[in-house]
């Protein structure tokens, strides 16, 4: 096909500065899917809602042929933007500082491309527009609305962007995400006034030693391949002068090996057992038993997308062996079909380089073009 790949640049940045203003959290992703929805339309697609908030469409030019999945994510993550950019968010406590606003864009625009170019392809092409990767429940949803399989889906392609390495692609055999859990702790101890702090038992004190032993563990527990846990949030107490009755805490539990996940499961349950006898409290604790499992690269597609992406990014189309701690509920597609996890690179500079999730998280946009000539 004879595409001008770079006369789309333009669109596919007035798309992500778009979504970049008006950021949705997960589940709450209304006026983006509206305005998925009226793009695919416009292009030409049938598109078909998700409750709550997801939508896919379908070019279909043969159930025979092959069908190819792309998934992108729409929600974003509560986090207060401080880029200072013109395009920063305009919804107060959300922010896409995860490059979900450029997954969209760049599916949007694909689906055009592909859409003028249909007499051209070999294969159908499904686009998947997933609500929630960010808390979790959004691939799910998809899966049991049959997107895999209507018609049933040949190969899943999923791609992330990254700004700590030159412009570029890279992707790796086997194990691309890791095993993820989420970590639920309540403590309870018993209140009393700090005048007879003898009545009382200070859940805050317990807590505080349930961290560091968590902490500790990142230290301690030995492994070949990287693993983390830790406390994200934390709540207790109800006034100064009352010992703390109650916290609660959130947090992760996340490993490249599913066999260090279970072995740090057991371990977070002992420690919790010590320190409930220690300091007299009681910990109700909920950890993922059965983790979202990490995400397997298919070898074939690998193969392909390094020779596709070799012609374009030269050296750097990078095949790499690196245990990244991030996860996915995407591996739930990769149940269905073989898949393909691609991570682009676009390094900005370094004094305002920072990474995802971060309130100034700011993407390189130069070269948007090149990515959708890759995928």
């Amino acid at each position: 096909m004879n595409i001008n790949y770079k006369s789309y640049q333009d669109e596919i940045v007035a798309l992500r500065r778009h979504f970049h203003m008006y950021p949705e959290t997960a589940f709450n992703e209304i006026k983006t899917t509206e305005f998925i929805k009226n793009y695919l339309e416009k292009t030409g697609y049938s598109v078909e809602n998700v409750k709550p908030t997801g939508c896919t469409a379908l070019l279909l030019k043969n159930e025979k042929l092959p069908t190819v999945i792309l998934r992108a994510e729409m929600d974003a993550v509560p986090v207060t933007e401080d880029t200072g950019l013109e395009f920063s968010s305009k919804n107060k406590g959300a922010m896409h500082a995860c490059g979900h606003d450029a997954n969209m864009a760049v599916a949007l625009v694909l689906s055009k491309i592909i859409f003028n170019t249909k007499e051209e392809l070999n294969c159908n092409v499904r686009f998947v527009f997933e609500p929630a990767e960010e808390a979790g429940g959004g691939a799910e949803i998809m899966v049991k609305a049959g997107v895999l399989e209507r018609p049933k889906a040949d190969a899943f392609i999923m791609f992330h962007f990254v700004n700590d390495a030159p412009y570029g692609m890279e992707v790796q055999y086997g194990s691309a995400s890791a095993a993820i859990g989420k970590m639920e702790v309540t403590i309870k101890g018993k209140s009393a006034h700090w005048c007879n702090s003898d009545k009382g038992t200070d859940a805050i004190v317990a807590s505080s030693e349930f961290i560091l032993k968590l902490n500790e563990l990142n230290s301690t527990y030995t492994s070949d391949l990287p693993f983390i846990t830790g406390i994200g949030t934390i709540n207790g107490g109800s006034a100064k002068n009352v010992i703390a009755s109650d916290v609660y805490m959130e947090g992760t539990l996340r490993a490249a090996k599913p066999e260090d996940y279970h072995k740090l499961y057991n371990i977070i349950f002992d420690i919790a057992s010590q320190i409930e006898e220690k300091y007299n409290v009681k910990i109700e604790m909920d950890i993922t038993k059965e983790p979202i499992p990490p995400i397997i690269n298919d070898k074939y597609l690998v193969d392909t997308v390094l020779e596709c992406g070799s012609k374009i990014w030269d050296k750097n189309c990078r095949l790499v062996d690196k245990h990244f701690l991030s996860g996915d509920s995407a591996a739930y597609y990769f149940d269905y079909a073989k898949g393909l996890f691609i991570v682009f690179t676009a390094e900005i500079e370094k004094e305002t380089n920072y990474p995802i999730h971060n309130g100034k998280f700011n993407m390189n946009e130069s070269r948007y073009y090149d990515i959708i000539k890759t995928l």
